[in-house]
Formats: C-alpha cells, structure tokens, sequence
C-alpha cells in the first residue's frame, strides 16, 4: 500500500506495522490499568474518609473477614500480650526508614487477640540492634482504625516466627504470626488512634499512593503510544521525486 501527498509518499512496512500496533495495545493497556488503579485509590480514601467520620464503637469479630469492617474506628477493653512484639520491617517517615510496633490485643475477657499497630518507631545505625519499644500507656484499653491486611502484592523475604521475642519481619502475615503464638489471632489488625496518649508516629495512609500518580503513569503510558505511531508514520514517508 502506498499513499501519495504531494511530495511525500506514505508506504508502511507490514513487520513495522504489526509492531507497531502490538505496542500501542500495550501501552493502551497499560494505561488503561492505571486508570483503573487511580479510581481503587479513590474510592478507598473516600471509604476511609467517610468511616474517620463515624464514632467509636464496638464491633463484634469473627474469623471470616467482613469486608464491611474495613476503616472502622473500634473500641474494645482487654490487654495487650506485652510479651509478644512484631516490628513490621521496611516502614519510611519523612524519609527515615524504621518500624511498625506491633502488639496483640486480648478482647474483653476472651482469648483471642486483635493485633494493634502502635505506629512507627525510627530504625538505629546498626540494624542489628532493635529499638527498645515501651509498654503501652493504655494497658486495658485500645482505640483505633480496623483494617484488613493485604495478602496481595510482591514480598521480599520470609516471615519466620520463632517464638523468641521481638521479631523483625519483612511483611505481615497473619496466618504465619499465628504458627508462632499460643492463643488465636482475628484476621484483622488495628490502627491505634492518633489521638491516644503512646510514643510512636501515627500517621495512617490508607492507599500505598495517591491517585494522582497512577493518573500521571497513565498519561505517560498513553503518550508512548501516541510516539509509537508518530514513528512508524515518520520512518514509513519518504520524500519522492514529482517524475517517480
């Protein structure tokens, strides 16, 4: 096929053509998922936003996970199994890397226990050498946001629990954690309240990132798609002799 404009004439490659459509599928593809993406993100910090503004109340857990329960704000009396520490490995603030504290909780006068994030405490120069994490201030009461632990996602290493307290792990995983204790664990974990009196940083994100940056990732997905066909237009015209 070729298609004459003036002095230029248009005479595609089929190979190149082929390519050529096979990449602006993907890129179309591509940023169609990130579009995607940003809208998730959207409706999850709108859930979030919505349930913040709710007040504290008492919900009843089972093993099966309510999906309902998502970004709730709880509040249950107990204690907390001081003896058991997780430090949730890898977890940046401002730009220091550090720990999430986390602490089982028992509910009321039960056995079983809701694992409570008390936030992030800053990581020493030696990583060998753990944080020395305080007790609770409120020994018998916990406020907070309840979520639901993502099981999806790329994971770097092993959780491993030994029994031998603290332990440094690389992600949660609450069916592991649960090998590794002596009592029972809800599939939930608990966002301690900002407003509650303890020592460490508490500043709870719901989405890994704004929705704005899945939007820019889109538009650079699209845009490759728009040079992939300016490029097979410009390598496939060549300028012809008015007498050819």
């Amino acid at each position: 096929m070729r298609i004459r404009f003036g002095q230029w004439e248009f005479a595609p490659n089929l190979s190149m053509a082929f390519v050529t459509a096979l990449g602006v599928a993907f890129f179309t593809l591509l940023g169609s998922w990130q579009l995607q993406r940003a809208e998730l993100k959207r409706d999850i910090e709108q859930r979030y936003l919505d349930q913040l503004a709710q007040p504290y109340q008492y919900l009843i857990l089972d093993d099966q996970v309510n999906q309902d329960f998502s970004f709730r704000k709880v509040r249950y009396r107990g204690r907390y199994h001081e003896d058991v520490l997780i430090l949730l490995d890898n977890q940046v603030h401002q730009g220091q890397v550090g720990y999430h504290v986390l602490v089982p909780f028992v509910i009321g006068p039960g056995s079983k226990a809701v694992l409570v994030n008390r936030g992030w405490v800053a990581a020493g120069f030696d990583r060998s050498v753990l944080p020395d994490i305080r007790p609770p201030q409120q020994p018998d009461e916990v406020m907070g946001i309840l979520t639901i632990p993502s099981t999806a996602g790329f994971r770097m290493g092993e959780v491993e629990i030994t029994g031998a307290w603290p332990q440094r792990v690389p992600y949660l995983d609450l069916q592991e954690f649960q090998q590794g204790l002596a009592f029972d664990l809800y599939p939930y974990v608990i966002w301690l309240a900002p407003e509650t009196e303890d020592y460490y940083v508490r500043n709870w994100q719901p989405i890994w990132s704004a929705p704005e940056k899945s939007e820019a990732y889109a538009v650079q997905w699209f845009s490759f798609g728009v040079i992939a066909v300016i490029l097979f237009i410009v390598l496939n015209t060549r300028k012809v002799d008015m007498g050819d």
